[in-house]
């Protein structure tokens, strides 16, 4: 057997329901002007990265740090908006990872073992709790994911709170050699106090609710 290893979302009630929309659409203006990013062959290989084609919206509020051509990147692109004392409020960054396969029982303990190392990478800087690893549902499907709530506080870091994480795997298509890893983070200052709001509040939901794959 072939060992496959990883690389690397009656009246007063209808009232209600308008009163409550207003509000969302109210938070979400206040992220500000709405730009285009789009991850194509071109940009993947300028930035040394797997060749991958997306692309979404991000909101003005949220400073997009994109590859930087001839450094080593891991990420095609990061987006992060700051609290009013400079600490990242809300933080989105798309990675990547590489795979072969379609053996669903393979696929999922490979999902596992390179959600373990993100989650290695939180332990060593946060404190958590309410861990989560494993297969979720997220915005109407399915996932490979990592959810915890982290407690850090490194000012110098610009990270001071608690975090709702989520780092998500995912492929285009169930034959893509080529995914992204997904990952929200999100402190108290933020519209997302909690799991369910992540890809429903806050600025970083333009984000993902625009995102669209190419392939």
């Amino acid at each position: 057997m072939k060992i496959l290893q990883p690389k690397y979302l009656v009246v007063s009630i209808v009232l209600l329901f308008f009163a409550c929309e207003s509000k969302g659409q109210q938070a979400l203006e206040a992220c500000g002007e709405i730009k285009t990013l789009t991850i194509d062959t071109e940009y993947a290989q300028m930035a040394g990265l797997p060749e991958i084609n997306f692309e979404l919206e991000y909101p003005a509020e949220m400073e997009l740090t994109p590859a930087v051509e001839g450094q080593k990147n891991y990420n095609y692109a990061t987006f992060v908006s700051r609290d009013s004392l400079g600490n990242r409020k809300e933080m989105i960054s798309i990675g990547y990872y590489t795979m072969e396969g379609t053996d669903e029982a393979t696929m999922d303990a490979l999902n596992e073992d390179l959600l373990s190392q993100f989650r290695q990478m939180y332990v060593a800087n946060f404190e958590l709790s309410n861990e989560f690893l494993g297969k979720k549902e997220f915005d109407g499907k399915e996932y490979p994911m990592f959810q915890t709530i982290g407690k850090i506080d490194r000012p110098e870091a610009e990270f001071v709170g608690s975090y709702h994480v989520q780092a998500m795997l995912i492929r285009p298509n169930p034959e893509s050699k080529v995914g992204v890893v997904f990952i929200f983070q999100s402190n108290e200052t933020s519209a997302i106090t909690s799991f369910e709001d992540i890809g429903n509040k806050g600025c970083s939901s333009i984000i993902w609710n625009s995102l669209k794959f190419n392939d």
